[in-house]
């Protein structure tokens, strides 16, 4: 079967000058031409076959990546003069401690030590600073210290509410801090 003027629907003779607006136009198409395919020859017995098997190969669009795995609204705690951040030890030992190595772990952990010393980048100022990470004796939490009511309370004006992300970077072995949200102002 013959095309109509020798080519399909959304698209361009090849000698026809093309601007990005026409190309983005026939990307679209061809993708749109794609999914129709896709969606006509992925059968029921395909759909079960996979079920069975435990696995599926539906894709869907990921909206909205979030790196912050861990988020903490400040409470006074956190920013008043025991002049360290607490982390609760599930979200560390979740999504902290699998990236770090057996020594690194052992300074953080042990109550000997006086912790590790970690680069923190704030996100938001595109700056580096220095911290230090441990567990807190006196509770089953973890803290950054040494720093974090100079280099983030007070530079960066933290209030109680503000919420703020924070995850372990382990391309760059370091944290990634942002300051999420702020609180509302109170009149």
């Amino acid at each position: 079967m013959e095309k109509h003027g020798g080519f399909g629907r959304g698209e361009v003779p090849r000698n026809q000058p093309r601007n990005k607006e026409s190309e983005e136009e026939l990307e679209r198409a061809r993708v749109a031409f794609n999914l129709r395919r896709m969606r006509t020859s992925y059968t029921l017995g395909d759909l079960l076959e996979e079920s069975s098997r435990g696995l599926s190969t539906h894709l869907s669009l990921y909206h909205h990546y979030d790196p912050f795995t861990i988020k903490k609204k400040m409470k006074p705690s956190d920013l008043g003069n025991l002049c360290r951040l607490l982390v609760p030890s599930d979200l560390v030992e979740k999504h902290i401690l699998p990236f770090l190595n057996t020594d690194q772990i052992k300074q953080v952990n042990q109550e000997t030590s006086l912790g590790l010393k970690v680069r923190v980048w704030d996100m938001n100022t595109q700056s580096m600073h220095q911290l230090v990470f441990k567990r807190w004796s006196t509770s089953r939490s973890y803290i950054f210290n040494d720093g974090w009511t100079k280099d983030f309370v007070r530079r960066r004006n933290l209030v109680e509410g503000d919420e703020i992300g924070l995850y372990w970077d382990n391309y760059h072995s370091r944290f990634n801090l942002n300051v999420l949200s702020r609180a509302a102002a109170s009149c």
